[in-house]
């Protein structure tokens, strides 16, 4: 009888141990994928100029201050300015899903810690073809997915503000690049990877946005040679 009554005093702390360890790890789980997804870029352009799993030796990130109240002139021609490699150039915003964040020009664990990436292989917002960016699942475009058909995306620049209309909703996988090349169609690609609870990922999503409208805020200089 006595042996009876010790064995749950005995087995009693081993159950709570396998338990709480049990607990802990499913706990764990969720951090640690937080914190791989910034330790991998493997979401991102791989036809990109600097390799996307390493860090870049010597990298001068910019940080600039964009004007998005601008009420000078503006016109709907201009040219589209390529910034330097690590220079913040633009801001995003589409207030349907609140998303407002900077955008480099770039890529690399470094610039997606601080906001989203233009693929340097594609064009900068306004220009002549596709305008790539994408961010991270946990941070700027945590709301990406709640993007819908006709939702407007303001891209602000230091030579003008460019207006975007989502046309298509895009789910695509990690090898998949067809959705960013540079193309001949003026149009606004944004992805960012699928947010899974267990483990990273290999589809992406995103949407695919139509340019609706240029606001260049210099004069174009066909404009300025007629008046010459």
């Amino acid at each position: 009888m006595a042996k009876n009554k010790l064995m749950p005093q005995l087995i009693m702390p081993f159950l709570i141990t396998a338990l709480c360890g049990g607990t802990l790890f499913l706990l764990s789980i969720r951090p640690y994928e937080k914190v791989r997804t910034y330790l991998r870029v493997g979401f991102m352009d791989n036809n990109s100029v600097v390799p996307q799993s390493e860090g870049i030796a010597g990298l001068n990130i910019v940080q600039t201050d964009i004007d998005t109240e601008f009420s000078g002139k503006t016109y709907d021609k201009g040219e589209a300015v390529y910034p330097e490699y690590g220079t913040q150039y633009a801001v995003i915003e589409c207030e349907a899903v609140d998303i407002y964040a900077p955008v480099y020009w770039g890529n690399g664990s470094e610039l997606l810690e601080l906001g989203g990436c233009n693929t340097p292989s594609s064009a900068p917002a306004g220009g002549d073809g596709n305008t790539v960016i994408s961010a991270h699942v946990n941070t700027f475009f945590a709301d990406l997915n709640k993007v819908k058909k006709g939702d407007e995306v303001k891209i602000y620049t230091d030579y003008g503000r460019f207006n975007y209309k989502v046309t298509e909703l895009i789910e695509f996988e990690s090898t998949d690049k067809t959705y960013l090349r540079k193309g001949d169609k003026d149009i606004l690609t944004l992805y960012t990877c699928e947010d899974n609870l267990l483990a990273s990922s290999t589809k992406r999503i995103g949407c695919i946005c139509e340019l609706k409208k240029r606001e260049f805020y210099n004069e174009p200089k066909e404009e300025k040679a007629d008046e010459e």
